[in-house]
């Protein structure tokens, strides 16, 4: 450790952490969450030299773990050093400095013989990873020598980078290794913590990692200059003309099969004489287990202009009004309950049973013994990897290279290699029928574009003929003689070689097509996500296009994390990111409807909270959930910083085919202006607050009402009265003292009547006002039951800040919404806030306890609903608090037990509610710069 010496400049971030670490570690642990880009690495080394003893470090690919050495010997030892024989990449035979993945260790830890057994998952069908089979005896085996050679070396430091992963089989080895070596140091990195797992699984997570000690934003490492200005664009595009044929014959099969399901009379008779439809009450037990089924039928028969009893109805506490509009989803719940879940009821109706599930899987809609009608699997893989997405990648690259010529450095990450799609030869052009890298490439190199096209993925490495020089450079820079490589001319153009390295120089590979791409030698690389798109660092990224089908929160931030580093060969760099979508047109054009038979007399109040009403399908969802996962620019006035879809401002856009083009084109216009993005960036990044930072909201259309405002104009209405009858009463008071003595007995009864009235109305009058200042506006309310979450989250010590130095703010927009968020509080204690405020908002899932919401105007009476978040639920003791809390700062309510026969009736009633109302309730977390 000795040897090691700093050679860089600490970024801000950096130096404060390493000026505060003596605090900082503690309790033996570091955990340090920053956005991809931002210098992890480094400062892990720096950590472990200062620590000055033998450290495992550990990466989640090979990639990854190559750069680690790679960082090490460029940042931190003399130039042109050899990688020193005291660092190790084999846990079996340990050194000064071991750096394996979690998958090497895993592996070790059961026993299995080779090194590196698991390789990134770039083909289809592949999970990334080999089972690994050895007994017990000899995994115990294993596990004891790689123990004792660890503690002969005195490993006292365990560097875990992306720690995210630890949320897989890997962390059971490493716990076990950290108990082994005696609470070692652990040093935890990661982009993206797992705030998204349930509080059991974040506790393990935390316990391994320890508490987090530093987290830092993309926007602030932007406003820092540690990162570069960037945005994300989305190109649209219709199916393929194959494709949308597929999509149009699916579509008019399903329409057809609901025409004739509805003017089925046997299948209506069938569902008429369900005993749950015949005899309900003497069957609530089964309704309370499967309300969704039950109201499906209701629906159905509803739509079908069967007047239903009101006995009937009252199980689910709705009038026939309420009843919602027979839909694709509603048609999905009954025919899967029809013919699979409660088949044998129909018993007396099977061949119109076995009739309508030939029908389904005729028109393929049946998949793993589900019924599958709005969006199957068929249509899902249709949209996702639709060949228009080639057609868009070719526009956007067309677009990117006439824009930045030569400076050009665009990456393509996919998910699949799909190497059997390569040509055998020049006069081989088969027509490209699948996505994938290869699919990509060849697309790209028939365009006739001039752009210098790559290929870097773990089995398939294609660069320029006319690069081979630089790489030859590049490797007699890293001392790699030219008998190490293998270069062979690609059998379909003279124009490009592929490249293969020898044995264990094979790890620099990564790293020299890399440098080739920063130099110019490609400008054009397609890769696999698998390797490429986590932890590999080329600053020199300027423009991204994800055509991978991942989307959850991780990887799809750690893969828009390629392009928004900052290059210290260009400081003027802003960085593109490319997001495809595929329209659903069958969805788009309405060609199927979305209600059947009988409509609903209600009318479908507007929701200010979606600015994208229509549906697009299920590839633009998808993109949606994506979009939540990492925070950008706007494209609003004045630019804003926040995560979420509606920053694109898409709700106004037109979604036929000009409308689209017209889309594409807008975006097209923002992408080249890169200029104008730098100084979007400059203005959003400068907040009206003294320390702006990102803030974590909840928006909701929906906030607790009514049944307050309903008690409060009754006591206030009673007081009122009372006190007109005060004034009446000292009217006659006056009309006595004018000697009208004929009114004296009349005077005496009301004053008597009206002064014991208000008396009784006095307690009540005064919560209700005390009620009406505090949750008079949507604030206020969202306010007080965002109070009562915090209380009892506090009280349960889920939340450990002292109440005094935390707070609940809420704020209403323009469009009325309304924003809540926790002040003072752990980036977890908010998380869990969050979440738990999400639950009392939402329509609910299957709570433990919910809150019952009455009250009564004379003749009107509201009844209202309200689940107990599942963290505060778990105990009683916990959810009779939380009760209490509601009952102070919200209003009166029931606390009412679901999992008893009487409390499973009342859940239902308030599913039954949600599923009846035209107003959908939504809450979702979003962050904003602040």
């Amino acid at each position: 450790m000795k040897d090691l010496a700093f050679q860089g400049k600490w970024r801000a971030y950096q130096q404060k952490i390493l000026d505060d670490l003596a605090n900082l570690i503690g309790d033996d642990s570091l955990h340090i969450v920053a956005a991809p880009g931002s210098g992890k690495t480094i400062l892990g080394l720096e950590v472990m030299r200062r620590l000055g003893e033998a450290t495992l470090i550990l990466a989640p690919s090979k990639t990854i773990r190559d750069q680690w050495a790679q960082r090490l010997r460029a940042m931190f030892l003399p130039a042109n050093n050899a990688e020193p024989d005291w660092i190790s990449h084999d846990v079996r035979a340990p050194s000064t400095i071991t750096i394996i993945t979690y998958q090497a260790l895993h592996a070790a830890f059961s026993g299995h013989t080779s090194e590196e057994e698991i390789i990134d998952s770039e083909e289809e069908h592949s999970d990334g990873a080999r089972s690994v089979e050895a007994s017990k005896q000899q995994a115990e085996k294993a596990r004891k020598k790689i123990i004792a050679k660890l503690r002969d070396e005195n490993v006292r430091t365990l560097v875990l980078d992306e720690a995210h992963h630890l949320r897989n089989e890997w962390w059971k080895a490493l716990t076990m290794l950290k108990q082994a070596l005696g609470k070692p140091t652990v040093v935890a990195l990661t982009a993206t913590p797992p705030y998204d797992v349930d509080p059991q699984e974040w506790d393990r997570y935390q316990a391994l990692c320890g508490p987090i000690d530093g987290e830092i934003s993309v926007p602030e490492l932007v406003l820092q200059g540690d990162l570069c200005p960037h945005q994300d664009y989305v190109h649209f595009s219709l199916p393929s003309a194959l494709e949308a044929q597929k999509l149009a014959e699916f579509r008019a099969e399903v329409a057809e099969f609901i025409e004739t399901l509805l003017e089925s009379a046997e299948f209506k008779q069938a569902i008429l004489h369900h005993p749950w439809i015949t005899q309900p009450i003497e069957n609530v037990e089964h309704i309370l287990d499967d309300a969704r089924f039950f109201s499906s039928m209701l629906i159905f028969l509803n739509a079908q202009y069967v007047d239903l009893p009101q006995s009937t109805l009252d199980i689910l506490g709705v009038k026939a009004r309420e009843i919602p509009d027979l839909t694709l989803e509603w048609i999905e719940v009954l025919l899967n309950g029809v013919v699979y879940t409660y088949r044998d009821d129909f018993e007396d109706a099977e061949p119109t049973v076995r009739y309508q599930q030939d029908r389904l899987r005729e028109i393929k809609a049946v998949e793993h013994g589900k019924v599958r009608l709005a969006d199957p699997r068929s249509v899902q893989k249709l949209l996702v990897s639709s060949l228009s997405k080639l057609s868009a990648i070719v526009d956007i690259a067309r677009l990117e290279s006439a824009s930045m010529r030569d400076q050009l450095r665009m990456v393509i990450l996919s998910d699949c290699i799909r190497k059997d799609m390569l040509p055998t030869g020049p006069a081989d052009v088969p027509p490209i029928g699948r996505m994938g890298v290869v699919p990509i490439f060849e697309t790209l190199r028939r365009s006739g574009l001039e752009v210098k096209l790559g290929i870097l993925t773990g089995s398939l490495i294609l660069i320029p003929a006319e690069s081979k020089v630089i790489l030859d450079e590049i490797a007699d820079h890293l001392g790699i003689g030219a008998e190490h490589i293998r270069y062979q001319q690609a059998a379909f153009d003279v124009g490009f070689l592929s490249v293969e390295l020898a044995g264990e120089r094979s790890r620099n590979i990564v790293h020299m097509i890399t440098e080739l791409f920063g130099r110019g030698g490609i400008t054009v690389l397609v890769g696999t996500q698998a390797l490429l798109g986590e932890g590999w660092d080329a600053p020199s990224v300027n423009t991204l296009i994800l055509a991978s089908t991942v989307g959850s929160y991780v990887l799809s931030n750690q893969m828009r994390g390629r392009a928004i580093r900052v290059d210290p060969q260009k400081p003027q760099k802003a960085a593109n990111v490319w997001h495809l979508a595929v329209i659903d047109p069958e969805k788009l054009e309405q060609r199927i409807p979305l209600r059947f038979g009988r409509k609903s007399t209600d009318r479908k109040a507007s929701d200010p909270f979606d600015t994208m009403t229509i549906d697009l399908g299920i590839d633009v969802d998808a993109l949606k959930r994506r979009f939540y996962a990492f925070e950008g620019l706007s494209f609003g006035e004045p630019p804003s910083i926040e995560s979420g879809f509606q920053r694109l401002m898409l709700g106004t856009a037109r979604w036929d085919a000009r409308g689209i083009d017209d889309t594409n084109k807008m975006m097209e216009r923002w992408a080249i202006d890169r200029k104008s993005l730098k100084a979007r960036w400059h203005s959003a990044l400068h907040s009206k607050r003294a320390i702006a930072r990102m803030q974590e909201t909840l928006e909701s259309n929906y906030i607790p009402k009514g049944l307050v405002n309903w008690n409060t104009t009754k006591f206030l209405l009673a007081q009122s009265g009372t006190l007109a009858g005060l004034i009446l009463t000292g009217f006659f008071q006056s009309l006595r003292a004018t000697h009208i003595r004929t009114l004296q007995q009349l005077e005496v009864v009301l004053f008597v009547v009206f002064a014991l009235l208000a008396i009784y109305c006095l307690p009540g009058a005064l919560k209700a006002s005390r009620l009406l200042l505090r949750n008079g506006s949507l604030e206020g309310r969202m306010k007080q039951v965002g109070t009562a979450v915090l209380e009892a989250l506090h009280h349960m010590g889920v939340i450990r800040s002292e109440l005094e130095k935390v707070s609940v703010e809420a704020t209403l927009d323009q469009n009325g919404i309304i924003y809540c968020r926790l002040e003072g509080a752990t980036t977890i204690e908010r998380s869990r806030f969050l979440d738990a405020l999400r639950e009392v908002l939402v329509p609910p899932q299957n709570p433990r306890y919910i809150l019952v919401r009455s009250s009564k105007l004379w003749r009107w009476k509201r009844v209202d609903y309200h689940a107990v978040p599942s963290i505060i639920g778990r105990k009683r003791e916990d959810a009779i608090y939380f009760a209490q809390l509601w009952n102070r700062y919200v209003g009166d309510s029931e606390l009412v037990y679901t999992r008893s026969a009487e409390g499973r009736l009342t859940l239902l009633k308030f599913r039954a509610k949600s599923f009846a109302s035209a107003f959908a309730r939504k809450a979702e977390r979003a962050s904003r710069w602040e």
